[in-house]
This record gives structure tokens, sequence and C-alpha cells, in this order.
């Protein structure tokens, strides 16, 4: 199946490097350039449910790479270089933003849990599992594609590590250009949540087991 890539910016940031990119780019706005806010998107789709698990989630902060931190979406050029844009940025802190959406898709897949941010307060005296996610990359590709990749720890009240995984995720984007990158990443993130959920749920049935 042929997979669409990004002529403003992708495309052209493979096939002719950053200084023509940026001439490229100017041409596209026809010889002006608005910036552009992005927020990731309202998730859409149907999130599977595990509604037998009952516990206390607690939630931090996305750590993120470096370069992941200011404001303008990321492109990986290759295989050692990235493009930060810098008309098209971030609305609000990128760890933020997934923050609140992790937050959201755990909520919607685990219904009968307490899903906390981290720092709130919760009247369950149950045990919690602390997720963290460190987040090493949050970036459109050279190929068209949308990667998300970093590693999750999961912990208890104790910080015993109960989970610790990595995790690699692509979405194709769907049509050219930063909108759609930002529709495939928030897309990819969600499939993380799934996967955070079922690791959850293993968790939460090995310590009843145990």
């Amino acid at each position: 199946m042929h997979t669409r890539r990004p002529t403003c910016p992708v495309r052209f940031l493979a096939a002719a490097g950053l200084g023509l990119c940026m001439s490229m780019l100017v041409g596209c706005a026809g010889q002006s350039i608005d910036e552009s806010r992005y927020t990731l998107p309202s998730e859409t789709q149907n999130v599977d449910v595990a509604s037998d698990f009952k516990g206390r989630v607690s939630l931090a902060p996305p750590r993120m790479a470096s370069y992941l931190k200011d404001d303008g979406i990321v492109m990986q050029l290759d295989d050692i270089r990235i493009h930060q844009a810098r008309h098209h940025l971030w609305a609000e802190p990128l760890d933020r933003q997934l923050q609140e959406r992790m937050h959201q898709h755990l909520s919607q897949a685990l219904p009968n849990a307490d899903v906390l941010r981290s720092g709130q307060s919760s009247e369950a005296s149950t045990p919690a599992l602390h997720v963290q996610l460190d987040v090493d990359r949050f970036q459109g590709r050279d190929d068209g594609m949308a990667v998300v990749d970093g590693q999750w720890r999961i912990r208890d009240d104790n910080d015993r590590t109960l989970s610790r995984e990595s995790f690699e995720i692509e979405r194709p984007l769907e049509d050219d250009g930063y909108p759609a990158l930002v529709r495939a990443l928030g897309s990819a993130w969600d499939t993380l949540g799934d996967r955070l959920v079922d690791a959850l749920v293993e968790v939460a049935d090995t310590a009843e087991t145990n």
C-alpha cells in the first residue's frame, strides 16, 4: 500500500535539505508564512474497556527528550538530523498535552479505576500504581511516518518497579503537511494508551495472585 508523503514539509525536507526546504516553505505560503499552533486532536476512536480494574492509577507528566521541550513540531530528516519548525508550533507545552490525553485515555479505558494526575489527592485507600512515561521521539519522519518511542515504568507505592517496557509506534500520514502529522502522532499516542492499559491490568492481576 502506497503511503502519501508530505510534500511540504516532509518531501522537501528529505529531498532538498534544510536550506532549500525553507525557501519551498516560503513559496508554499505565498512569500509569507503565518504562524500555526496545534493541539492534539480529541480522541474519537473506540477505547477497549477494562471494567474489572478497580485500583488507583497515578499518572506523572511525561519526561521528554530535551529537543522536544521547545514549541516547534519536530521533523526527522535522516538518521542524524532533525528540524524544528519555527512557524508550526504546539499550542501548549507538549508534555502537558500528552499527560492530559493519556489521562483521558486511561479514564475511559478503566472506568472503575481512580485515575489521577500525579500530585492529585484521592479518598480511596487502595494502593496506587504509579505510571512514568519517558518520551524520546515524538515527531515526523522523512518517509511519511509519525514516530513515537520511549519507555514506561509502572511502580508501586514503595517505588518497586512492577513493569518496565520500551515502546516504538509508527503511523503513516494520511495527507501532506503538519495537520496530518499532528493527527498521526495523536493516533500513535492512543495506541500507547492501549498498551499501557494492558500492562496495568496485567500488573494488577499479578498482584492479586501473589
